[in-house]
């Protein structure tokens, strides 16, 4: 969907990350018809694959460490358009972290982690994805990194799992534990 918004507004659109098993476009390639076994392979190929251009829209495969923080850290925005219920948001806390807006389909945990018109655009309604996108850019790169750094870092994430735990705790009738 998001290749297809991106040919529709004409923005530019760099897809990272595995299909599949296959982390490099050259591995998907060499891999043949029999890749196609996969679920996730054989939706990219019909359904992605045609919208990848190499121009405004580039599949680069799976990038880590530096390379991805620098690819995040340009972006305008990142897109989610999201078609499950999203249980976990680990790319969008780095896409935060590092300044980047996120833009999303407003599913799965996606809600309680971007702050709509803060940190982020969120939407129902998948064809607005694109219109979101090129509006991002009024969101500011400096909020998206200090709303992660206070609501995101594993000093406050795990002071959070130790209130939760003390609320459990509360709620089971058991004494309340003693900081360490």
């Amino acid at each position: 969907m998001g290749a297809r918004l991106a040919h529709r507004v004409g923005f530019p659109l760099v897809l990272a990350g595995p299909v599949g098993p296959y982390h490099r476009p050259a591995d998907l390639a060499a891999a043949g018809d029999e890749a196609r076994q996969n679920p996730d392979v054989r939706f990219f190929l019909d359904e992605v694959a045609p919208h990848v251009d190499g121009d405004l829209v580039r599949w680069i495969g799976t990038v880590a460490g530096q390379e991805r923080d620098d690819l995040l850290a340009s972006a305008r925005a990142s897109l989610f358009p999201l078609r499950w219920e999203e249980p976990g948001g680990t790319a969008v806390v780095e896409s935060l972290a590092l300044g980047t807006p996120v833009v999303a389909t407003a599913r799965g945990c996606l809600p309680e982690l971007i702050e709509h018109g803060r940190t982020g655009l969120l939407t129902t309604d998948e064809e607005e994805l694109a219109d979101l996108v090129l509006a991002s850019e009024l969101l500011d790169p400096d909020e998206c990194r200090r709303v992660a750094a206070r609501r995101f870092t594993p000093a406050v994430m795990a002071q959070r799992y130790v209130e939760l735990y003390q609320r459990v705790r509360e709620l089971a009738g058991a004494p309340r534990l003693q900081p360490v």
